[in-house]
């Protein structure tokens, strides 16, 4: 499985490529939106995780991602979650959370198990 990051916080960028390199996935990171749809145009990603930079994105763009099998994963800081799910993501995680939570998040036919 591809995993395409994108974190504004180092510290959460950090906490997400060692959660999952050490499931064996292999990992690029976006650092804005438009990187994030040159580097899904570029390459095959199964899934994005990011907290941020989708928003970005045009209308346009989210379709093309979501018209894709790509699954998109937002991280969320405890106040954008209380506002309810954003209808961009495909799942929800509320910081903190654990790299278990992380790797639970991961679609079962995307984890290979």
């Amino acid at each position: 499985m591809k995993v395409l990051i994108h974190d504004e916080r180092s510290d959460g960028l950090d906490f997400l490529l060692e959660s999952i390199v050490s499931h064996g996935l292999r990992v690029s990171i976006a650092k804005n939106g438009p990187e994030i749809i040159n580097m899904l145009s570029d390459e095959q990603y199964n899934v994005v995780l990011t907290n941020g930079g989708y928003e970005e994105l045009s209308s346009d763009q989210h379709t093309q991602i979501k018209s894709s099998s790509i699954f998109i994963i937002g991280i969320t800081g405890r106040q954008k979650h209380e506002d309810g799910m954003d209808s961009k993501v495909d799942l929800c995680l509320q910081r903190p959370f654990e790299a278990s939570r992380l790797w639970q998040a991961l679609p079962p036919d995307k984890t290979g198990s």
